[in-house]
């Protein structure tokens, strides 16, 4: 854990030149339903962000919800703010099921393994930095 704490907090050096997730790439995603309200889905997905994919406070937390469209995006973005490095984005089906898309950079530590973890915060509850359990 202390390894990849480190890793994330001397990636920005290292990445400031890199465009992290494009529309156009090839970046992990994933897009499933939950039995969960927005509200509830957002809220996670901002805690596990927070917890687990700053490093060092080197990358920032931005979050926005649309109560009125009942739809939310959490996004990990470097220091220049321009490059995004993971991304959660919500929408509300019903009062209580929310379809979730959420995408990483792919490389570095934003690989499957961290976007199999973002998952399974927002499935649990809880915020978990690892993923602990395989597909």
């Amino acid at each position: 854990m202390k390894a990849l704490v480190f890793a994330m907090a001397a990636v920005p050096m290292v990445l400031a030149a890199c465009a992290g997730i494009e529309s156009d790439d090839d970046s992990p995603s994933i897009t499933y339903t939950v039995p969960r309200s927005y509200q509830t889905v957002y809220l996670r997905a901002q805690n596990q962000a927070d917890e687990c994919l700053r490093g060092h406070k080197a990358y920032d937390v931005y979050a926005q919800v649309n109560p009125a469209l009942q739809t939310g995006v959490v996004s990990v973005r470097g220091p220049l703010g321009d490059m995004e490095v993971a991304r959660t984005e919500l929408k509300a089906l019903d009062p209580s099921h929310t379809e979730v898309t959420q995408q990483v950079w792919g490389r570095g530590p934003w690989n499957q393994e961290a976007l199999e973890a973002m998952r399974q915060s927002v499935l649990m509850d809880m915020s978990l930095c690892t993923s602990y359990m395989r597909k």
